[in-house]
Parts: structure tokens; sequence; C-alpha cells
């Protein structure tokens, strides 16, 4: 990526999604919180008898939708018109040979992504209208569904034995994919099979088939699907995420108790191994942009288990569980904006439905609070009708319960996860930071041990880029070849020359975090994070924010074995930062405010750079074609010193 210099002082100068890639140690605590649960109960005896009554029925959701204001059930009506003259296209081979040969994913996903919602779009038509209008586009398409190769997604095939990029119908597996159609096609059949059998029993029983044959019959036969978690070395969203979808999957179609049970079993064991690898603070490890597939998921797993055993699993109660839902309320800055390390997003479009299901399992008003919070400054349909046709579903069943809960707006004024070494914490004039330790093998991982990102009364200061549109490079040995994985796109020093490296022995050591009535620090020693080649004795990075002041200071304070190259300080920023006189520099915000930072100027030089943004997921995110990169360079040969940064507020 070329860049553009602006200013030259002195001198001038790289989940859920896919995360076989990069291997965790061990799990954190053996908890087998369900299993341990399930082992209360003799055989089945947990399970209600009749499972599909755990479920809305037809007419409960029709009137729903019927209740729903005017314009949102013209809109429905409008989408299943829509959708009637979609003409289901099949896959062709070459979308999915898109993925080895060049690493285009978009192209065989947006042909699945356009099948689904389309059906989905007939079905809530149907139940709205209840007269057949699209009864016929619905068993078009759940036939082409049922006729389409595989499920999976192409991304994802590398996990058949056959590396070609091309799928292989004699070898099911299951992805993201294949879970997330099953669970639209189980749902279509609950709703729809009485229908379909009066035009003939084949689409009921063919659905039943594909339904085994895909998901249920591999699920049970496999305990090898690196997502299950069996071998304890790596879980991630996916681990909830394909369970949820496959218990799903069985409780709505399989007619079979016993082997409902055995799916219910295993994959409660399987869960098990995800809130065991979850350290106990809760923190969501990929952050709060896969919350809603992590502890989200695993909160729409644990409800589903709860009403199909009438009540009796619950782990509602359990400190870790409260722990996971809190922490999507904990990491909020202001507006759609959240604390974003590794591959999370900084803007985030939060799922008021799902956070208010998660308050309601463990029972926290706040929780539910912060859902109404967040629904209230959306439209309604924005939200109710969003994801897939199973979340819509939910939705329509809760919305008006969250639509009169109170909002809870009161934010954090500081958050410490011990474990996974994550805090942050406020200012009384609308001052944010959020700093980390960690180490360089975590869940969608970046260099980014140390670094920080601040926030000025909810505008970014400091940032945190992000991830780019995901592609085969994301997920390979060139993942940090990619500019915004590297610690010098991150608001880190680089040492002696030498930027961060991954892998689990570059981490964090003696992290420290305290609050007080007017200071909250954060401190962390990063050396070890960039290795021997840094050739340092000590690198320590603190953080302070000074809550009554309106101030926030950055200090690195080294000492180096012996000086290699010129040591640096870099930080990103949204917006243009103007060099000022006697070592300081400010950035305008869109609030019309200036935010200044102080620097050593006699033992620093800055240079400002500006670094184009041209990838479509960094433009949604941050809407503007450049972020700009301050670069400090150090001045003389020092091999011990102290640099401080601090940023005052008007």
């Amino acid at each position: 990526m070329k860049r553009n210099v602006i200013f030259t002082g002195r001198g001038m100068l790289l989940c859920c999604l896919l995360g076989w890639i990069v291997l965790s140690t061990s799990a954190q605590e053996k908890r087998d919180l369900l299993t341990n649960e399930i082992k209360q109960f003799p055989n089945t005896s947990y399970l209600d008898s009749n499972p599909l009554s755990v479920f809305p029925d037809r007419g409960t959701v029709h009137q729903s939708l019927s209740q729903l204001p005017e314009e949102i059930q013209d809109r429905l009506v409008e989408e299943g018109d829509e959708a009637i003259e979609y003409e289901w296209p099949a896959i062709p081979v070459s979308a999915y040979l898109d993925f080895v040969r060049n690493g285009n994913r978009t192209r065989m996903q947006s042909y699945q992504n356009q099948r689904t919602k389309a059906l989905k779009s007939l079905v809530l038509a149907e139940m709205l209208v209840q007269d057949g209008t699209y009864l016929d586009a619905i068993m078009d398409g759940v036939w082409a569904m049922c006729e389409q190769s595989t499920w999976v997604l192409s991304a994802h095939l590398s996990a058949q034995k056959d590396k070609s990029g091309m799928p292989d119908v004699e070898e099911p597996v299951i992805d993201l994919g294949a879970g997330e159609v099953a669970n639209l096609l189980s749902w279509i059949h609950f709703y729809f099979r009485s229908d379909f059998e009066t035009v003939s029993p084949l689409l009921a029983r063919r659905i039943e088939l594909e339904l085994e044959e895909r998901i249920i019959a591999p699920y049970l036969a496999r305990d090898d699907f690196w997502w299950m978690g069996f071998d304890a070395s790596f879980v991630n969203n996916w681990n909830p995420w394909c369970n949820y979808n496959v218990l799903m999957t069985a409780a709505l179609v399989e007619r079979d108790q016993e082997k409902l049970r055995q799916v219910v079993e295993k994959s409660a064991h399987s869960v098990d191994q995800f809130i065991n690898y979850y350290k106990a603070d809760g923190a969501c490890e990929e952050g709060p942009a896969y919350w809603d597939h992590a502890a989200g998921k695993m909160l729409e797993y644990l409800e589903l288990l709860k009403h199909l055993s009438n009540g009796k699993v619950d782990v509602g109660s359990q400190s870790v569980i409260q722990n996971m839902g809190n922490y999507i309320r904990k990491v909020h800055i202001e507006d759609d904006y959240y604390v974003n390390f590794a591959d999370a997003s900084a803007r985030l479009k939060a799922h008021p439905g799902i956070i208010f299901r998660y308050g309601q399992y463990i029972s926290d008003e706040r929780l539910k609070g912060f859902a109404a919070d967040v629904a209230q400054k959306e439209d309604l349909d924005q939200w109710l009708l969003k994801g897939s046709l199973d979340r819509t579903i939910h939705n329509l069943m809760e919305y008006r319960t969250l639509e009169t809960q109170k909002a809870y707006q009161e934010k954090t004024p500081y958050f410490w996860y011990p474990e996974t070494e994550v805090a942050g914490g406020r200012g009384d004039d609308g001052l944010f930071f959020a700093a980390k330790g960690g180490h360089n093998n975590e869940s969608h991982n970046h260099n980014d041990v140390g670094t920080f990102v601040l926030y000025y009364q909810g505008n970014p200061v400091f940032i945190d880029v992000g991830v780019e549109t995901y592609s085969a490079k994301t997920f390979s040995k060139d993942r940090y070849d990619i500019w915004t994985m590297q610690s010098d796109f991150h608001n880190l020093p680089q040492i002696n020359g030498v930027s961060q490296q991954q892998g689990n022995d570059f981490k964090a050591s003696s992290v420290d975090f305290s609050e007080g009535k007017r200071f909250i620090r954060f401190g962390v020693e990063i050396r070890h994070a960039y290795g021997e080649s840094a050739a340092s004795e000590f690198w320590n990075r603190s953080y302070e924010l000074d809550r009554k002041k309106g101030a926030f200071t950055i200090a690195d304070q080294f000492s180096l074995d012996k000086r290699v190259a010129a040591s640096e300080v870099h930080f990103m920023s949204l917006y243009p930062p103007v060099k000022k006189e006697n070592g300081s520099l400010s950035i305008s915000l869109p609030n019309g405010q200036d935010v200044i930072m102080h620097y050593p100027s006699d033992k620093l030089s800055l240079a400002i750079e500006e670094w184009p943004v041209e990838d479509p997921r960094l433009l949604k995110v941050w809407e503007q074609q450049v972020v700009y990169r301050l670069v400090f360079e150090q001045v003389g040969e020092q091999v011990k010193d102290k640099w401080e940064f601090e940023v005052t507020t008007p």
C-alpha cells in the first residue's frame, strides 16, 4: 500500500470465523456446566415429551405479524412479491472454485444468501397473508435448496478430504452455512409440512431426508469437526453457532426421541467445551462484533435447551454465563461504537433481541434495559426483521415485551477483565479509553499486545483500524502481511526497528490495573511481544486517565540491551492531525472541538502519514477514504528513556 507523507519531522519514517488456523493451548477451566446438569436426570426424563410444543405455532406467528405497523406489513408483502419472481439459479461450480483460485468467497456466498433471503421473504409473507399466494414459490425454493449439492460455504470446503475447492457430495460436513440452511428448512418444515403434504408427501420427506443425511447423521457419527472442541485445543463462535443449528434442526424435525436425546447430550458436551474455554471474566476474545455469534449464539442454544427440558437444564445463574452476557454492555462506547480489538469492527449494529433474551435468561435488568436502549435508537423494522428466519420468529415473540422494558442508559464507568487482560474507563468530560494485554495467538488475532483506543464525547481520536473484507489470505499463513494485522498499524511502539510477532510466546506480562475516584490506570510490559531481536531489557507501556482534569497519558519507559535502530511510536488517527509549536498537535473532531496531544519534541520527531482506505468493509466503518498514522521517531541513540504523550480536551 502506498502512503503519502504530508508532514515530516527529523527523518522518515500488517472468526467466527475460521478459528482452526489459530490454536490455543488448552481450555481455561473444566466446568462442564451442561453435562453436569443433565446427569441429574435419568435417560430422557429431562426432555419434553412433545418437543414441538415449545415452539410458537403458525397462528401465533400470524397474529404477531398482523399486529405490526402497517408500513412493515406492506414491506413484508412487497418483499414476498419480489421473491416470487426469483428464479432459483443453480450455483456454478466455478463460484465454489473461486476461493481456491483467487481467494474470493463472496460470489458463492452471494448465491446462497440470495436463496435464503428469498425463502425467508416468502415464508413471512405467506404467514402474514395466509392465503396460499406464496406457497408454490416456497416449494420451489425448498426444492432448490434440497437439490443444491452442498450447503457448505466455499471457504469452508477444506473440511472435506478433497481439497480441490469443489463440493464432495459423498462427504457431508457441517459448517456455518450448512447449519443456517438446515435451521431455515427445519422451520419451514415445521410450519408448512401439512401444506406440502396436501400436494404430495414427497417434499416434506425430502426435507427430512436431506436434514438427516447432511446434518443429523454426520453430527452423531463424527467427533472430529474442529468446532466441536472435543480435542480441547481451540474453540470459538463456530461451536455454539453450529451446535445451536443442529439442535434446532433435530428439535423441529427429528421424531425419534432417542436420537433427539443423543443430539441434545452430544451438543451439550460440545457447548461445554466452549464455556470451558471462556475465561471466567466473560470477555469475548473475538471482540464485540463477534459477541452476537459467540455468547449470543450460546444464549440461543442455552435458551433452546432450557425450553426442551421444561426449565430443568438452566445455567443462567452461573457467574461465567452472566459475565459473558454483560460484556456487550460494558464495552459499549457511544452510539454504535464498541471497543474493537482483533477482527472486530469499531461500529456495530448490536441486536437488541438477542441482548434482551440474554438478559431474560440470566435475570439481569441492566442487560435487558441496555437492549431496550439499543432498540429505541433504531427503527423497529431495522432490527425486528434482521437476520435469519429463526431470529425473526424469536423477535416477533419478544418485541412487545422489549418495548415495555425501561431503558438502561448508564454507561459503565470502568471495566477490567483480568484474565483476558482488557480494561477501559471513562472520564467526567467524555474521554473514554480501552487497552489490552493478552498474547498474539488469540482468536482472530492481530499483533496488538499493549494497544489502546481513545474516544472523546463519542468521537474516535486514536483508533484500532479493524479488519478488511475476509478473503483466503485473511486466514492463511500470509495473514500478517495484511497491514491492519500488524503492530505498526496499531497504537504501539516499534522497538529497535522490530515489530510485534505472532504466536503464544509473544505476549504481555506484568499487567496491572487500578481504578479510583480520579484516576484509572493500566500498565503492561510488552517486550515479550517483540521477541529477542528487539534487544529489549524491558518496555513498559502505561495509560492513565485523569477523570477530573480531562487528560489521558500514554507513557513508554524502556531499557534496551543495545541500540540497533531508532525506535518509533505509532498512533492511528481517524481525523487529520495538525502539528503545532512546542511539541504538540491537534486533532479536530466532528463536534467542532480540538483534542490536543503533547509529546517530547526533544526526544521524538514527528511524521504524519496518510494511509488510503480502499476496502469496502473498512469504508463502511470509517466512512472516509484515508486514515492517518502518526510516526514518532527516536532522536538520538538513548538505550534508556521515558516518553510521555498527554492528550488533553477543551
